[in-house]
Formats: structure tokens, C-alpha cells, sequence
């Protein structure tokens, strides 16, 4: 009987000390969850462009204005990747003929991420498929709202 009752308290004991046992673990790109504002190293065809992540940081939605009045938002839910690995970011949006990829460092206090966007291109010849990196500009995303 004793060996019962310790056996059920132990069950009991880590089942409440440890209900996150079995839990997945925390994904890390939730870290970007919120809206970012895009800050190009040089002035290009829009301004205020803003990211929104979702809990999970995928990337759901970009907003930008055009200088010339207007704004345009388009919906990227499902179809962007967001990566964490310690405190390197990897935003992947796909664009025709291969991705626009940002790559950068994330701040030590999660507001602001120093990095640079290129454009990956596949190219399909008759020899094969040809893959090529473009170099980009430099970029910063701040947080505006977590």
C-alpha cells in the first residue's frame, strides 16, 4: 500500500510541477510577432513600409505608401517563412522567379533587426536550372507593436 501511495504522489507531484512536460517547445520566431517598420539603407518606390507577424512570427502582411499617394497591402499569409536561430533573423518572401530573402541580426532588447534584402533567382535553362543570389540593400525592421 505505502509503495502505491508513493507511486500516485509521485505521478500527482509531477504532473503539477511539470504540465508543461510534454508541451512542443516554444517556437522561436514568435519573438517577431507584431508590426515592424522597414528602414532601407536608400530611398526606393515606397516608404513606410511596415510587416506585420503573427503569434507564431510568420509573416502574414506588408503595408507600404507610395510617394505619389496611395497605399498598397498585400496578404503573404502561408506562404512566407520566418526563422529564428539565436539572434539571426531569415524572413523568406516568395516573388516571381524565386524569394526576396532578408537576412539579419536581432537587437538584444527584440526592437530592431540589422540586416540586408536580397533577391534569390531560379533560372531554368536547357542545360539546367541555375540558381542566383542578387545582392540587395541594407535594411533595419524596428518594432513598432508587440
Amino acid at each position: 500500500m505505502k509503495k502505491w501511495m508513493e507511486g500516485s504522489l509521485l505521478v500527482a507531484t509531477l504532473t503539477i510541477a511539470g504540465c508543461e512536460l510534454f508541451a512542443p517547445p516554444p517556437n522561436p520566431a514568435a519573438v517577431l510577432e507584431g508590426t515592424w517598420q522597414a528602414v532601407f539603407d536608400e530611398p526606393g518606390d515606397f516608404e513606410n513600409v511596415q510587416l506585420i507577424f503573427d503569434a507564431d512570427g510568420a509573416l502574414t502582411q506588408i503595408t507600404a505608401e507610395s510617394p505619389g499617394g496611395g497605399t498598397a497591402s498585400l496578404d503573404v499569409a502561408g506562404t512566407t517563412t520566418s526563422e529564428v536561430d539565436g539572434n539571426q533573423v531569415t524572413i523568406t518572401v516568395p516573388a516571381i522567379g524565386g524569394a526576396r530573402v532578408f537576412q539579419g541580426t536581432l537587437s538584444e532588447d527584440e526592437k530592431s533587426i540589422d540586416g540586408s534584402l536580397s533577391q534569390e533567382l531560379e533560372l531554368q535553362l536547357p542545360s539546367g536550372d541555375l540558381g542566383v543570389t542578387l545582392p540587395g540593400s541594407d535594411l533595419t525592421l524596428t518594432r513598432l507593436e508587440s
